[in-house]
């Protein structure tokens, strides 16, 4: 009776994005061979990988997302608005009454 032997996968990465992954796997408690089986168990369980194949649009939804941060932080309001001080509670009120609903 033969022993099966471990196949080996091998891949190139840049070194930051390597130290930076074993950090969110030792968080996690996952081991990279296990992350790794882990993602062969779900492609041959369904023929297909768990993530979009275009690995930039998690960069471009990031930058997306600063952008959008970026311009709201930017938005000021203008100095007379009578609302800059009042809490939400307040707003609602003002509102409704402004409605006659109060």
């Amino acid at each position: 009776m033969g022993v099966e032997m471990d196949g080996m996968v091998t891949a190139r990465m840049p070194e930051g994005k390597k130290k930076a992954g074993a950090a969110v796997l030792a968080e996690l408690g996952v081991t990279a061979s296990q992350a790794i089986n882990g993602l062969y168990d779900f492609m041959l369980e369904h023929g297909k990988l768990p993530f979009d194949r275009d690995s930039n649009r998690g960069a471009a939804d990031a930058q997306a997302l600063k952008k959008a941060i970026e311009w709201a932080d930017s938005v000021v309001l203008p100095p007379d608005n009578r609302f800059a001080e009042m809490s939400d509670d307040d707003i609602r009120r003002e509102r409704l009454a402004s409605k006659g609903l109060m």
